[in-house]
């Protein structure tokens, strides 16, 4: 009998012992930095390879661990079986702007240490009572796009995955690092997601023309990264960014996208003043989606458990799945020719000009949601929220599909 409790306690030890830390920790160099970051592997079980990888940035003087931490980052990449990859940013490297960091610490008291920043083109301009203390864009000297592409690159390599279905997510500063590894390597992604981040004064490649799915989150009230791009904090005048307007209509143009749809968010019982408005600019392949929110903190992440109105985790999925490739999710294909229903956008019913046939409706991602038959050229579609959808109509031994936007 003891010995037989001797080989058990052994084989669990030796079981245990041996299983794969998850997430793993690994070093590359690049430009002559040793550069840390993250891998987590999703735990998917219907597949035996990740579809893709969701590069997560987090925010300045934060770390790598916040996505394990702070936010349920792995519920994400479980149900969409996307690897994530988290890399931690350097130290500023720049020993004049840490002299000048030290400066503002000791006349405003509060410690300003910038031991992770990102080389995302962000400016940050400081003046007290008009004279200036700080006019200097953050670690201009590393290319971190650089590291994120060697990054991708190598877990590509060590999961023998095709370079596609690549997302990027930054919260704060990893927004605005988002925004910059877009408008430089754009061609690589398939959707970027950024958190009360935004487009630095000094960000490269405002030039580019290549297309890419946003969804940014930013607050009305975010008291770090304002709205406007500016903000004072007396006796300080602190600019760290472009005004959110011109960051989103700089991607609609380049997008090339619809006129935008406008929801307000209710998905569940509010128990706080917290409001969201939803403001969607359609296009099939590179929408712009932006959440503006009103009366929320710059580091508030939105829980439905927590008596929010929606919930982050949820909205990101939503993003992601809409603009991933995967066999198992087909997405009808929209066609040049004209669909003939109308109104398009529709409040409440849609007329159809044939007097019979079935129509159905499918999410933007590709879910089906809906299907009726009509006898008279008439589907009621008001019980449908506002936003974009895909119709498909079958009628008389043919199949139209379209895009449908909802108010």
């Amino acid at each position: 009998m003891g010995r037989t409790i001797f080989i058990l306690v052994f084989w669990w030890l030796a079981t245990t012992g041996s299983v794969a830390a998850n997430p793993v920790e690994k070093t590359i160099y690049v430009d002559g930095f040793k550069r840390d970051y993250l891998v987590y592997t999703p735990s998917h079980p219907f597949s035996a390879k990740a579809d893709g990888i969701m590069v997560c940035l987090h925010g300045f003087e934060r770390s790598m661990n916040d996505f394990f931490g702070q936010y349920t980052i792995t519920a994400i990449a479980d149900s969409l079986n996307l690897i994530v990859a988290v890399p931690q940013a350097l130290p500023e490297q720049d020993q004049d702007i840490l002299r000048k960091a030290n400066t503002i610490s000791l006349i405003s008291n509060e410690q300003i240490s910038l031991t992770s920043v990102w080389g995302c083109g962000l400016r940050v301009r400081a003046s007290l009572l008009m004279i200036e203390l700080l006019d200097e864009t953050l670690n201009k000297n590393v290319d971190d796009v650089n590291f994120l592409d060697r990054m991708i690159d190598e877990i590509l390599s060590d999961n023998s995955l095709p370079d596609k279905n690549i997302f990027m997510l930054g919260t704060s500063m990893g927004g605005f690092m988002t925004y910059q590894y877009a408008l430089r390597k754009g061609e690589r992604l398939s959707g970027i997601i950024s958190i009360a981040g935004s487009m630095g004064l000094s960000v490269e490649g405002m030039d580019h023309t290549i297309k890419i799915p946003v969804c940014d989150f930013h607050s009305l009230t975010d008291e770090v990264v304002s709205y406007s791009g500016s903000q004072d904090q007396f006796p300080f005048r602190i600019s760290l960014a472009r005004p959110k307007t011109d960051v989103i209509n700089y991607w609609v143009e380049t997008n090339s996208v619809g006129e935008p749809v406008t929801e307000q968010v209710q998905y569940y019982p509010s128990t706080n003043e917290i409001t969201v408005e939803k403001i969607t600019y359609p296009d099939r392949d590179n929408e712009v989606i932006h959440y503006k929110i009103n009366g929320a903190s710059h580091s508030y992440f939105f829980r439905k458990e927590a008596g929010d109105c929606m919930d982050h985790i949820e909205e990101i999925t939503r993003f992601i799945q809409s603009h991933i490739s995967k066999h198992s999710v087909p997405v009808p294909d929209i066609t040049a020719k004209k669909l003939a229903f109308y109104p398009n956008p529709v409040q409440d019913l849609i007329h159809v000009d044939t007097e019979s046939g079935i129509i159905s409706i499918f999410d933007i991602a590709g879910q089906r949601i809906f299907t009726q038959s009509f006898t008279d050229g008439r589907v009621d579609l008001s019980f449908l929220k506002s936003g974009i959808y895909i119709i498909e109509i079958q009628s008389n031994n043919t199949i139209q599909v379209n895009r449908l936007i909802k108010r």
